[in-house]
């Protein structure tokens, strides 16, 4: 099967979703792409471009879109659920694609019903992020010494100053977009904001990622993690809960048995890929 990914280019979610998955399917990866005529499936990564849309359409090739986060942001990350939906509602509306790729099981409902209600002839993936492949491992030292997130700083908001708060009062460092999550003997992964989108639609892919190095993991209890979750992992909403996470995670023992579970069940890459190519055999057919 001859499958084109393409979308703009940029982003982090293009790597991760466009690059590395397209890669690992066996794609043709074309940022901006213009010609469409010659592939089987076209899988267009984040935002939508119309005119590839209406350009998929002259040639006959079937168009997948990945959703992944394309709304607006910042404003649309405090979107309620009414907003959010009417929002993804028109965009589905304008593109009708013969298959919809959602990065968490949450959205992945949300389009489903709404091609029920639209009466689409969509197919819908629930396709999590994969684990960043050549994660280093992380070898979980006796003492807790540093601590840390890896994102867009902007997103931590109020939380910033409760991290900082915590770790000098234990002696900590604090730590934003380290070299390699091994650096790091504990991972933070929360987010300021109250919308629907970043709470139901975000990615997991800063627990895959802590599971693929073996990282212990805080984080803020939303559907991408929450989905993706096998037990170790530490959800807050307040500073204290804040505080019995990382005074849970202070033991070297309970760090190790979230480092071995993590590295169990870290999801790989080509296992994801699998899954996405059977997927998309369907949707040409």
């Amino acid at each position: 099967m001859n499958i084109l990914v393409t979308g703009r280019g940029k982003s982090g979610s293009w790597v991760i979703r466009g690059e590395q998955l397209g890669a690992a399917i066996g794609a043709e990866v074309v940022p901006n792409a213009l010609d469409i005529g010659p592939y089987d499936v076209a899988v267009m990564v984040k935002r939508p471009r119309m005119d590839l849309v209406d350009r998929a359409r002259r040639a006959h090739v079937p168009l997948v879109w990945d959703v992944v986060d394309p709304w607006p942001q910042p404003e649309g990350n405090n979107w309620d659920r009414a907003t959010c939906l009417s929002w993804l509602r028109s965009q589905l509306e304008a593109i009708k694609p013969a298959g919809i790729v959602a990065a968490t099981h949450a959205m992945a409902l949300d389009c489903e019903a709404i091609v029920a209600a639209c009466r689409l002839k969509s197919s819908v993936l629930y396709l999590p992020h994969h684990a960043r492949p050549g994660l280093e491992r992380n070898p979980i030292r006796e003492q807790v010494k540093t601590i840390g997130y890896e994102g867009g700083p902007q997103y931590l908001g109020r939380w910033r100053a409760a991290l900082e708060s915590e770790c000098r009062a234990r002696g900590w460092q604090w730590l934003e977009n380290p070299a390699s999550l091994a650096q790091l003997d504990i991972v933070v992964a929360l987010r300021d904001v109250d919308g629907y989108a970043p709470r139901a639609w975000k990615s997991g892919v800063k627990l895959a990622n802590a599971m693929g190095a073996g990282t212990p993991f805080v984080g803020s209890p939303e559907a991408g993690y929450m989905e993706m979750a096998v037990g170790v992992e530490r959800f807050v909403e307040s500073q204290g809960d804040l505080k019995r996470a990382l005074d849970a995670l202070t033991p070297v023992k309970e760090r190790e048995r979230v480092a071995g579970w993590f590295q169990t069940v870290a999801p790989k890459l080509e296992v994801v890929a699998r899954k996405y190519s059977a997927w998309l055999e369907t949707v040409r057919a």
